[in-house]
């Protein structure tokens, strides 16, 4: 039995693309049962999105699809035949989560929702990403990253201040989904312990994208003021260049700035016009100017020593071969290298966090309709003809 937080659970995974297929990653990765349902012959559609492993297209080609769905058992289901959906029904008897991120319609359509699924199972806790929720006048409406970031708020403040918005490099609001639709699923389970039931989890992906706004939310609830694009609403924060390269400069914690300001060797910063927050803001291109003397003259390396010795939280923008070569992720083992019967052996970002008694582990993900097979004959108790019936048929 392994010791892994999340062992004694199994998830159906009804996820695609990158926010729900991150999710059950989490849980993968904790030790939980995934058995992600792909579409016969095409499977995930992140399947069929690149980047793929030297630039040859390929179901178990795509890196974004291979990053996220390690760890999970793949079972092909067509979950319109109304034998997959009753397949898919006899494995929520013994399901503890699932995690789904279609429309909202869809799974209604099919008979599959929370209200069907949970007289089946009434201690099922079920997540339901979308990119609106599941309620309110926006609930059908389509929506890529681009839209949910813009929606939420979040592009307003990112780009030059003298240009249009513009979106953020990653997809930050899908990721920001994923981990809330994971923490949800922890806590309904949690108090399933007490309760005896599930509960089904509403997550609108555009609402949580206002996670990325932070203090500009704050902000204008507070004082009615709308922050503008153009440089972080404090100062000094933000990339500046230095002797090799850009370096992050934060001036927080704030109760540190004097120990951080005398470190820039310029006795103008610690004057009393600079000494609070606000008066730091009002004074943001004096005080860029005065620090950056002292960053031409120094490397990155050194200037995040410096900042660490005064608990100030810098950091550097570096190269993938550095990353890589990093010393702080060499010591916290952050890359993992897992064999693929596809790509190889590879390196993969491994745990976003550590726990001390319960690890995590990174295996490889499945190949397309990997473990039909087993879950059909193992789990369900299918015969060998009754796999041959439903692979012709095209219900797996």
């Amino acid at each position: 039995m392994s010791d892994q937080a999340l062992s004694k659970l199994r998830v159906i995974d009804l996820t695609h693309y990158m926010a729900g297929p991150y999710c059950t990653k989490l849980m993968a990765g904790f030790g939980a049962e995934v058995i992600k349902i792909e579409p016969p012959k095409t499977g995930d559609k992140m399947r069929g999105i690149g980047p793929f492993f030297e630039d040859r297209e390929g179901p178990d080609r795509s890196i974004p699809f291979l990053w996220l769905n390690t760890g999970k058992k793949s079972l092909t289901l067509n979950l319109k035949s109304r034998e997959g959906a009753d397949l898919l029904k006899t494995m929520v008897k013994d399901a503890d989560v699932v995690v789904e991120n279609f429309s909202p319609r869809v799974l209604q359509g099919l008979g599959l929702d929370y209200p069907a699924l949970k007289k089946i199972n009434p201690r099922l806790v079920m997540a339901s990403i979308s990119n609106f929720g599941q309620t309110g006048p926006y609930r059908d409406f389509e929506a890529e990253e681009i839209e949910a970031y813009a929606m939420c708020g979040a592009m307003y403040a990112t780009g030059l201040a003298d240009k249009p918005p513009l979106a953020c490099g990653p997809a930050v609001s899908q990721y920001s989904a994923a981990m809330s639709a994971y923490f949800g699923v922890l806590m309904a389970l949690f108090a399933r312990k007490t309760s005896g039931k599930g509960q089904h989890i509403d997550v609108s992906i555009m609402e949580c994208g206002i996670d990325q706004v932070e203090n500009r939310v704050t902000n204008y609830l507070q004082l009615g003021k709308g922050s503008k694009r153009g440089g972080h609403m404090y100062s000094p924060w933000g990339l500046y260049s230095c002797k090799d390269g850009y370096t992050a400069v934060i001036g927080a914690p704030f109760r540190h700035w004097t120990k951080g300001a005398e470190m820039f060797e310029e006795p103008r910063l610690l004057a009393p016009e600079y000494h609070h927050v606000r008066d730091r803001v009002q004074h943001r291109k004096e005080i860029d100017a005065l620090l950056q003397p002292w960053l031409d003259r120094h490397t990155r390396q050194e200037i995040i020593e410096a900042a660490t010795k005064r608990k100030l939280a810098f950091g550097s923008l570096l190269t993938f071969d550095e990353v890589m070569a990093s010393p702080q992720h060499k010591a916290r083992k952050f890359f993992a290298e897992i064999n693929h019967p596809v790509v190889g052996r590879q390196k993969y970002a491994d745990a976003p966090f550590k726990m001390a008694r319960t690890p995590w582990e990174t295996t490889r993900a499945p190949l397309l309709g990997e473990h039909n097979k087993e879950v059909l004959s193992g789990l369900l108790g299918l015969s060998a003809n009754d796999l041959t019936r439903l692979q012709a048929g095209g219900v797996v």
